[in-house]
């Protein structure tokens, strides 16, 4: 199966699964990097200043370690910028001065969950690291199961609602386009009169499984009811979109079930700002 967007990965190789850690740091080469890694933590970015902001948008990371001594991005900004995200990332500091009362207080008094001197600590900072990032995924798997359709897996309405949110007032904030494709199956009700209901329920989870391995880490796929699914897609403009939807509804014309054979899907497409500036205006579109 060809991905519309970019490779599939196995759910065991995933770096959600893993766990995903933020540094911010002016430092060229983290020499501790390793020493998470070899935890079993992916470091999506190394990054500093104003690049950080971009890379916390795009890697949804679980927790961010942060410099004290990093230029261009102030400690107190950044913990404004991680509180407005959807999960409220946590933030832990790093540097080179001795840990003090004082000092680990003026980092709780900021907003951050602690204050580490490196590589003194490394060890505290690696035990405080599985704490907080074990804690978010089991927030992270609870919010999930709440929020998941019960016959596919895929979001559900309103975890759908909450995403397209999200991505509308990331292009408000950021200039961040994103794109929504509305999938329905053709001819539906007929493959159920024909074949039976359970038959149909093979169609549905096909879709979603398609829709599963296409989607990238930062998409939403959903099924909003019935016979109709979504495609949240970030950081994707109208254009690249409509590419994206003809070649995922090709690939779901070439699905074959047993008992069915082939079945179709008719795919609407509309980008943000391009099309729509809202989420209502963009469902409509």
């Amino acid at each position: 199966m060809k991905p519309i967007l970019r490779k599939a990965q196995t759910a065991a190789s995933h770096p959600r699964e893993r766990g995903r850690v933020l540094i911010i740091t002016d430092e060229p080469k983290i020499l501790w990097r390793k020493a998470l890694e070899s935890e079993g933590y992916e470091i999506v970015d190394v990054a500093a200043g104003a690049a950080a902001l971009v890379s916390l948008r795009r890697a949804r990371p679980h927790l961010v370690l942060a410099s004290t001594g990093s230029k261009g991005l102030s400690t107190i900004e950044l913990v404004r910028m991680l509180n407005q995200t959807d999960e409220g990332v946590p933030l832990l500091l790093f540097g080179s001065d001795a840990l003090t009362p004082q000092l680990r207080q003026a980092a709780l008094t900021i907003g951050a969950f602690d204050y580490f001197q490196l590589p003194a600590e490394l060890d505290s900072l690696i035990l405080r690291v599985t704490q907080i990032v074990t804690l978010r995924k089991t927030i992270e798997r609870l919010r999930s199961e709440a929020d998941l359709d019960h016959l596919t897996g895929l979001a559900n309405r309103r975890r759908f609602r909450v995403a397209l949110s999200r991505e509308v007032e990331r292009w408000r904030r950021y200039g961040v386009p994103c794109a929504l494709l509305l999938l329905d199956i053709d001819h539906m009700k007929a493959i159920n009169d024909r074949y039976g209901h359970p038959a149909g329920d093979s169609v549905i989870r096909e879709i979603a499984n398609v829709l599963t391995k296409v989607s990238r880490d930062n998409d939403t796929a959903a099924r909003l009811g019935g016979e109709e699914f979504a495609l949240l897609l970030a950081s994707i403009d109208g254009d690249k979109a409509a590419t994206a939807a003809e070649r995922l509804r090709a690939i779901l014309a070439e699905q074959h079930i047993p008992e069915i054979g082939n079945f179709t899907v008719s795919i609407g497409v509309a980008g943000c700002p391009a099309h729509a500036n809202s989420e209502r205006t963009l469902y409509a579109a």
